[in-house]
């Protein structure tokens, strides 16, 4: 399964280590992605089903966080996204005091209706802009290959959440960590070249 890796430097916050994320997603089969997020040696894998609309949470909650930036008001700047899978649910729980680091905690539930059986997988600090150009990235090569239309099909219920995917890479080029080019990949390119002919 191919996916972003990035190494960030965040010596600040770990004592001289270098931090590895790492995140996947393809779709597996009609109505099912798979996927992984890393943190250095700790994955969580994960089956979302089409019961919910994962990018479209993943996305939204991460745009809220900029363009909601309650920590300018010493708020709490924050948001909770929920996967369902088959046989378990995933919470990401995201926050940011500053808009400069932010904390990634990542809790598996065995059942999702149980707290009981919540395990934190994955709790750390991370660099805030680094993170969103990771999800970005991934995300931008997954519907690239897969395309619009296609994706629709697949996943057979919801669009892909353009609107969201688009603000986001628009901060991320305001802040120089995504240059824009012309060059024209996968079937997305061929979906816009049929719209403008």
């Amino acid at each position: 399964m191919r996916g972003f890796n990035f190494s960030l430097d965040t010596s600040d916050d770990h004592e001289g280590m270098n931090q590895v994320l790492s995140f996947k997603y393809q779709l597996d089969k009609p109505g099912v992605a798979i996927g992984v997020f890393g943190l250095n040696d700790e994955q969580v894998h994960f089956e979302v089903t089409n019961v919910s609309n994962p990018l479209y949470d993943l996305l939204k909650g991460l745009a809220s966080m900029i363009f909601e930036p309650s920590h300018l008001w010493d708020e709490e700047n924050m948001c909770w996204i929920d996967w369902y899978c088959d046989e378990c649910g995933i919470k990401w729980v995201l926050s940011t005091e500053d808009g400069h680091s932010l904390r990634v905690k990542i809790i598996r539930y065995d059942d999702f209706f149980d707290e009981s059986t919540a395990v934190v997988a994955i709790d750390s600090q991370v660099n805030f802009v680094e993170f969103y150009s990771l999800i970005i990235r991934e995300l931008d090569g997954f519907i690239k290959k897969t395309g619009l239309l296609n994706y629709e099909q697949k996943w057979q219920k919801d669009e892909f959440p353009l609107t969201y995917f688009l603000l986001l890479k628009k901060y991320l080029i305001e802040r120089g960590q995504w240059i824009p080019t012309n060059e024209k990949l996968g079937t997305l390119s061929d979906e816009i070249d049929f719209l403008l002919a």
